[in-house]
């Protein structure tokens, strides 16, 4: 019998806001939940990891990371830090994950990859794709693991749509709504300053929002073929008449085949996202519909942590009602799904790779292209500062998400 092999990775969290507590609590579990169902851990089966949470880092002061140590309860040595250099610059540190507003992903990146850790950064990596390819470049110069956390992809729902598709469930695709929106009154139900409204902080719907509506259309594509930049884009947004930040954002996209090398039609996707409208007005509302020729898919509750996935079969030209079965993608007690992101970071680092198979640096850059199209079609533009590629740059210090 082999000597199971032993991998600690020691973890610093960067910020101390909602996401990363709910990511140390999944970290913190113990025993850890197993993987998530249809996708067994691709590790030999005598190599077990663990994750350790050794600090916490907040921006302005060491009380407030110690008040974040005992609110999730991490045991000894996690320590707390009143800097994010001080955390950087600790060589007990592996990994850091970065939970920071989207305006400092890019700063906050390069700092960490400058002194030699591997990254694990939320949603969206950057503002832009030009900051995210500066952040590969110096992922693949350091040798470091570098991937965005779009934690989605890692959970049940994700990974049941993923194999539906490239099953040949629903035929072949033709056409992809996917919708991300809060039903919120940007005037009353968020805080003065609320980085949700700041230019500052990278807010509004588009970068917030939009990233998962995003990820939907693209995962329609992946699993039979490379997701490719659309044939044409063309959006419209509504700007908050206070802030200048987007609060409602709809993508038109036309896109290749999602098999190469074939006469299958184009897909006509569109992405939508909003602070405003509310996209499960009656909590049965499916926020993603990925329609074949064979049926669809259905994805139901936040597009970010979907609750149910349904199949609903039909017969092309026929106008009967088809047959409709649920996929079971419930996750276990406990378990909020961050969890998972940090196991394929464990996983990557374990085989020496620089970047994930799941969430390819390529795939990353290919969601930044659409943003920046976006962007710039309805002028949502932030602070020089924000989009600089220089580094390192001097912002804002409110940096809890």
């Amino acid at each position: 019998m082999s000597v199971p092999t032993i991998l600690t990775l020691k973890w610093g969290i960067l910020a101390t806001g909602r996401v990363a507590e709910s990511f140390a609590k999944d970290l913190l579990l113990d025993p850890p939940p197993p993987p998530p169902s249809p996708s067994p851990s691709l590790l030999p089966s005598n190599v077990k990891y663990i994750h350790s949470l050794v600090g916490v880092a907040s921006s302005t002061s060491v009380e407030i990371a110690q008040a974040f140590i005992t609110k999730v309860k991490a045991p000894p040595p996690c320590a707390p830090y009143g800097s994010y250099e001080s955390l950087l610059a600790s060589p007990g540190v592996d990994i850091v994950y970065i939970a920071t507003p989207h305006s400092h992903h890019f700063q906050n990146a390069m700092a960490a990859l400058h002194l030699g850790k591997h990254v694990l950064c939320e949603k969206p990596l950057a503002v832009s794709a030009a900051q995210a390819k500066k952040l590969f470049a110096l992922a693949e110069a350091k040798k470091r693991f570098l991937m965005e956390g779009l934690w989605t992809r890692f959970l049940p729902a994700g990974l049941a749509v993923h194999q539906l598709i490239r099953g040949g469930a629903i035929g072949t695709i033709t056409r992809v709504f996917a919708d991300n929106s809060l039903g919120m009154d940007p005037r009353q139900d968020f805080i003065t300053g609320d980085r949700m409204l700041s230019p500052w902080l990278a807010g509004g719907a588009l970068m917030d929002l939009a990233v998962y509506s995003l990820h939907w259309v693209f995962q329609a594509m992946s699993p039979r073929a490379k997701p490719r930049y659309p044939i044409k884009i063309s959006s419209a947004a509504t700007l908050d008449s206070n802030s200048s930040v987007d609060e409602t954002v709809t993508i038109l996209m036309i896109l290749p085949p999602a098999a190469e090398a074939t006469e299958d039609p184009a897909i006509l996707a569109i992405a939508s996202a909003s602070l405003r409208a509310a996209g499960d007005p009656d909590g049965n509302t499916p926020v993603v519909r990925i329609q074949g020729d064979k049926g669809e898919i259905q994805v139901f509750g936040p597009p970010w942590r979907p609750s149910r996935v349904c199949v609903v079969e039909r017969e092309q030209g026929s106008v009967k009602v088809g047959k409709s079965h649920e996929v079971d993608v419930s996750l276990p007690n406990r378990v909020y799904g961050l969890r998972y992101e940090a196991d394929e970071a464990a996983m990557c680092i374990y085989y020496l790779m620089k970047e994930s198979m799941t969430v390819p640096w390529e795939d990353t850059l290919l969601r930044m292209r659409v943003l920046d199209s976006v962007r710039r079609q309805n002028r949502i533009v932030f602070p020089a500062e924000v989009e600089s590629l220089d580094f390192p740059v001097t912002l804002p210090t409110k940096t809890r998400k």
